[in-house]
């Protein structure tokens, strides 16, 4: 049972590994970081971290949606001030579809302006939601 676990978290690393490449290599990733908002993507032995650079924004603009395997950060303030506003009140979104579930696993959210770094747990299993809470 150990050795098929581990075969299963190899495979996942593998497929993390070559989505990755194709996600910075994707011309729209890019142009998305230039009109909407940057995002980057980085692994590390226990977690999947998604960090998006969201300049100029409060936490409660911010939301983050999960879908299966579709991670989704959600800029809108369009609740804000005429004046502080941006000309475009449509809300924000990007999409970030990972190579397999992470709907069960513990997600965790922070934003330290004008970063909001989104925390996808490999080992630690969490409860299903479809909006994850920014600390």
């Amino acid at each position: 049972m150990q050795d098929n676990q581990h075969g299963l978290q190899m495979n996942e690393v593998e497929k993390f590994d070559e989505w990755v490449k194709k996600f910075f290599l994707d011309p729209e990733t890019c142009a998305l970081d230039h009109q909407l908002f940057s995002i980057d993507i980085y692994e590390s032995d226990d977690e999947y971290m998604v960090e998006a650079v969201l300049e100029n924004h409060d936490v409660k603009d911010i939301k983050v949606c999960l879908r299966d395997n579709e991670l989704s950060i959600i800029v809108d303030d369009s609740h804000k001030p005429l004046l502080e506003k941006k000309a475009d009140t449509i809300p924000t979104q990007r999409k970030i579809p990972f190579p397999f579930s992470i709907c069960s696993r513990r997600i965790t959210a922070e934003f330290s302006n004008p970063i909001l770094v989104i925390r996808i747990h490999k080992f630690s299993p969490g409860k299903t939601a479809d909006d994850i809470n920014i600390e």
